[in-house]
């Protein structure tokens, strides 16, 4: 019998790029929360807003964001501190995470409901990975999963756009509650043999390395996804392998071959 193999796979920075949904949702969030506070989504303001895209863990983390950039907190200050600058923020404005993620959730649901077609394409796949999903959803002994900090619901949406009909009960999104590590801790067992687990996010692989249970599984840092020059030259010193996207696609064929 062939060996049981997961490949788990983050979603936003290794599947799908939606910079621009990203900004945009977080513009139309930040505008539920501060109406009388109107901000002008320019160019540059959405570069700056890529550039310190690593920084978010959670999506809702994004309105925060562009209030720090509204209020001209210091670029070097919002990569030391960014943790700290997020309860700061919250604690001044009197918000709670559950506040904006309600937002931030509502003005997808508003798009999904009035504006699908625009936001649809304000998301990119990157080159190759929906024919490697398709591909890994045909094969007998490997069991694709996706752990996101994204709903479910919004990222199957965007999945069965691109023809790829990943299972639901297949993808781990907000709703669960729970953070990656207890996911994958869940998807282990005896009969599985490789656990492949990729994302572009170092500090949610330092966590799952300091995890004796989850010792087994092969980590892999996304290059092509929203991570920096010096947190990919740390996954290195830790040993985690910093791939890009054909590395990848080469490892997960070479796996299941």
């Amino acid at each position: 019998m062939a060996a049981k193999t997961i490949i788990a796979f983050d979603f936003d920075g290794v599947i799908c790029d939606g910079l621009p949904e990203y900004f945009h949702s977080a513009w139309l969030g930040y505008q539920r929360i501060w109406p009388d506070e109107p901000i002008t989504p320019t160019a540059t303001l959405q570069a700056s807003f890529n550039d310190l895209r690593p920084l978010i863990e959670t999506g809702w983390e994004m309105i925060i964001l562009l209030r720090a950039l509204r209020q001209d907190i210091p670029t070097v200050q919002l990569w030391q501190a960014w943790s700290a600058t997020v309860q700061r923020i919250l604690q001044q404005e009197n918000l709670s995470a559950a506040q904006l993620m309600e937002a931030l959730d509502q003005v997808r649901d508003r798009q999904l409901q009035t504006q699908l077609d625009q936001w649809l394409g304000r998301h990119h796949f990157y080159p190759g990975m929906v024919t490697l999903l398709q591909n890994l959803l045909q094969q007998n002994d490997v069991t694709p999963y996706i752990i996101t900090t994204k709903e479910a619901r919004f990222t199957r949406q965007l999945l069965q756009h691109q023809n790829v009909d990943f299972p639901a009960a297949q993808i781990f999104g907000k709703e669960q509650k729970q953070s990656k590590t207890v996911t994958l801790k869940q998807l282990l067992s005896p009969e599985v043999e490789t656990f492949l687990f990729i994302e572009d996010r170092l500090k949610t692989l330092e966590k799952v390395q300091q995890q004796p249970e989850l010792s087994t599984l092969q980590l892999f840092l996304a290059d092509w996804g929203y991570n920096t020059v010096p947190e990919r030259s740390s996954a290195t010193q830790q040993g985690i392998p910093v791939v890009n996207l054909s590395q990848w696609v080469q490892a997960v064929t070479e796996t299941i071959s």
